[in-house]
């Protein structure tokens, strides 16, 4: 795992040049974890284990990983999605309690334990099922789970890239308002844009993972 190429940056120190409705927001995103109100605990459990394989963070420490599963549940209990689904698919939370299901079906159908039960190896591998649409499970016969996938993926990483944690792998120093962009030039960077540091880009990064394997480049990811 290479380290970010933006070591030492804090996104938060931004924090007094954006407008002030911008920071109460993050702030609450820092220090305001939502109860659960969506998923049962059961639920959390397995998607707290999913959210570790899709978007590990091998190098924080428990306290400092970026939460996700309890804005999930916010997002999905506040109906606060896209409001779009594909031909043939429910809603956005019936998706994601449909997904569940079927992820420990093909779990038990490949292991006979629940995915909580496997480790990281059994459950990536289960996540690939998931991810190419070779799923094994009742739920897979009328949910694609290839799609399903994607609905998942996309919006765990919104959730992950929501968090001033995830900015600051990528150098991005919060939101322009109040201050604004002056220099638009390709490869152009405005004074308190932070600087990559090493040879390591934020591409290169995101390429060694998926080179690495497993779904989405879970295994050996860069987070």
């Amino acid at each position: 795992m290479k380290p970010s190429p933006y070591p030492g940056f804090d996104p938060m120190r931004e924090s007094e040049a954006w407008e002030d409705r911008d920071r109460a927001l993050v702030l609450s995103r820092l220090h305001d974890i939502p109860a659960l109100r969506f998923f049962s605990p059961e639920e959390a459990q397995l998607l707290d284990a999913v959210v570790d394989r899709l978007i590990p963070q091998p190098d924080r420490a428990p306290d400092d990983r970026v939460v996700v599963t309890p804005f999930l549940d916010q997002m999905l209990f506040d109906d606060d999605t896209d409001g779009f689904r594909k031909d043939g698919m429910p809603w956005d939370q019936e998706v994601w309690r449909q997904a569940l299901i079927g992820i420990d079906q093909t779990s038990n159908a490949r292991y006979g334990r629940r995915f909580v039960e496997l480790d990281a190896t059994q459950q990536d591998d289960v996540l690939s099922a998931f991810q190419s649409g070779e799923a094994e499970g009742a739920v897979w016969r009328h949910l694609p789970s290839a799609a399903v996938f994607t609905k998942v993926i996309e919006q765990v990483v919104s959730v992950y890239y929501a968090h001033p944690s995830a900015w600051a792998e990528i150098g991005w120093p919060g939101p322009a308002s109040r201050r604004g962009y002056m220099r638009t030039g390709y490869g152009q960077l405005d004074p308190w844009r932070p600087r990559e540091i090493g040879s390591a880009s934020s591409v290169q990064l995101v390429e060694i993972s998926e080179s690495v394997g497993g779904p989405s480049g879970s295994v050996g990811g860069t987070h």
